[in-house]
């Protein structure tokens, strides 16, 4: 099992060159990674943490950067965080077949996952790989090799003490990033964190889990750095910073599902999203928007970021069709000056929504082109900051965004507002709408507050893999006015309806999975 799981860490790392950084792990023969050859020098443990974090991109992304457009795409931030439940539609004169807006939009993910839909006889499901959607082995690869740094990362004899905690802390990190995302797919997931475990577990409880996560997570995060002085690794290694988001996220989503101990999950939240900002020592800062400078934010590595997915085309590296900015994006066709038309566009309502009529955002004017179109010209210039060529402007260089701070601004004036401290709640509000130009929120506290946060995550976090889990977690998704139509009902959440549907495959090596049944 050991030397099994290395191999694997090993090909995703050989595979790859990287977060930016220097290459990865790239020893031969694969035996030297066994025995007394392996784990003897910081270079070692380094170079195993940089696939560590490598594997997890793999997990989300195309586990071949390099690969041209349209093969080995894995849309999963796109899919499972932007377009599921959204008020997004495909232009009726796309001629492209992107039945699965529709899909996601609707929540019918049977066909996604298992069907055969697309146009002319080509088929999405195969370009896009959707199928993935239903194993959790390449999650679990992080899991596994999170646990084996923690445990041999100890028995590195040349590591200062304080060392041996960092990187146990970026493991410990890794660890509960992958967990978290597979409770926010499938719900409850085996949990393990013993390294080289071999043992069949059945599922275990998400509040469980990400209670579990969250203990394991307080006794590392202290020992991760704020941030690195290598630009490199800002934000695509772990840092503090990215740590003590994770547990505000998993506090967010315990207080959802386990409601009987919601307020211990938004006072936890309060306390790490506090910690967070004000406790930083200048590591982070909110960005300003004007002037275009909000380009520096989605490029990846600033200030702002907590962590991100990156990609580097000085690498060669792409998220090809599967980033979401390929979706609403009007890029350059060939060496050409014509525009293609975008893949889907937003529901007026919704824009009219989170955009009140004649109030200034900085986020409306300057981040949308064809604002209202529904026939290809809809833009989120947001995500159009560096093509990767000049020629053939086909794809952004921007990175994929997961955690950032002005996202943990909002996410605290959520819990503040559950909690009814609306004074602190509506000063977290304004200090994102004073940065992107709005009018500031005056309104009172209570429901009509915590509607207005709802709102301001929808706007200032579009396209960046938030808005699908944040109607989830909110229960939005019951509410037909907040979710504009796109909703289940209460009988059909509670049994499963919003996770995403399982394959008999993860029972092949584990009789004691049990599937998600609302999908079978």
């Amino acid at each position: 099992m050991k030397h099994r799981l290395i191999h694997i860490l090993l090909v995703c790392a050989v595979a790859a060159t990287g977060s930016g950084c220097k290459k990865f792990l790239n020893l031969d023969p694969l035996s030297n990674l066994s025995g007394n050859n392996f784990w003897r020098t910081e270079e070692d443990v380094d170079n195993y943490t940089n696939g560590l974090f490598e594997l997890y991109r793999a997990a989300t992304f195309r586990s071949n950067m390099k690969s041209p457009g349209g093969s080995d795409e894995f849309p999963f931030f796109a899919f499972s965080g932007d377009m599921r439940f959204a008020p997004v539609y495909e232009p009726s004169n796309s001629g492209w077949g992107r039945t699965y807006v529709e899909f996601l939009r609707t929540n019918n993910l049977n066909p996604i996952v298992r069907g055969t839909f697309g146009w002319s006889g080509n088929n999405w499901s195969t370009i896009f790989n959707t199928s993935r959607f239903m194993n959790w082995d390449r999650l679990f690869k992080v899991v596994s090799g999170a646990n084996v740094l923690v445990q041999e990362v100890d028995g590195v004899a040349v590591l200062s003490d304080e060392m041996k905690a960092k990187y146990k802390a970026e493991g410990v990190f890794m660890r509960n990033m992958a967990y978290f995302t597979m409770v926010r797919l499938y719900g409850d997931v085996p949990y393990y964190t013993n390294a080289y475990n071999s043992t069949p577990l059945a599922r275990t409880n998400m509040v469980e889990v990400l209670e579990k996560c969250v203990a394991d997570m307080e006794a590392h995060y202290e020992n991760l750095p704020w941030t690195y002085n290598d630009a490199a690794r800002r934000a695509v290694r772990g840092m503090r910073g990215g740590a003590l988001a994770l547990m505000m996220h998993m506090n967010m989503w315990l207080a959802s599902f386990d409601p009987g101990n919601a307020n211990e999950h938004y006072t936890k939240t309060v306390a790490f999203g506090e910690e967070l900002i004000n406790e930083n020592g200048g590591a982070y800062e909110l960005l300003p928007y004007d002037n275009g400078n909000f380009r520096v934010v989605f490029r990846g590595r600033s200030k702002e970021g907590l962590f991100e997915m990156p990609q580097n085309s000085n690498y060669g590296e792409s998220f090809g069709w599967s980033y979401y900015s390929d979706h609403v994006t009007r890029a350059f066709v060939g060496g050409t000056t014509t525009r293609r038309n975008t893949y889907l566009y937003y529901a007026q309502a919704f824009l009219d929504e989170i955009y009140p009529s004649g109030e200034p955002d900085i986020r409306r004017s300057d981040w949308y082109d064809g604002i209202y179109s529904t026939t290809g010209e809809f833009w989120l210039t947001k995500y159009s900051n560096i093509f990767q060529t000049e020629n053939n402007a086909t794809y952004v260089d921007d990175s994929q965004i997961v955690f950032r701070l002005g996202e943990s601004y909002l996410m605290l004036a959520e819990a503040y507002a559950a909690l009814s401290r609306d004074e602190e709640a509506i000063t977290m509000l304004n200090t994102i709408r004073n940065r992107a130009r709005a009018m500031v929120y005056s309104g009172p506290g209570g429901d009509e507050l915590k509607e207005a946060i709802w709102y301001e995550r929808c706007k200032e976090l579009i396209g960046e893999g938030h808005f699908s889990y944040d109607m989830i977690r909110t229960r939005n998704v019951l509410d037909p006015d907040l979710s504009f139509g796109n909703t289940i009902s209460p009988e059909d959440f509670k049994n499963g309806a919003w996770t995403w549907p399982l394959s008999n495959a993860v029972r092949n090596n584990n009789p004691n999975v049990t599937l998600n049944n609302y999908w079978n």
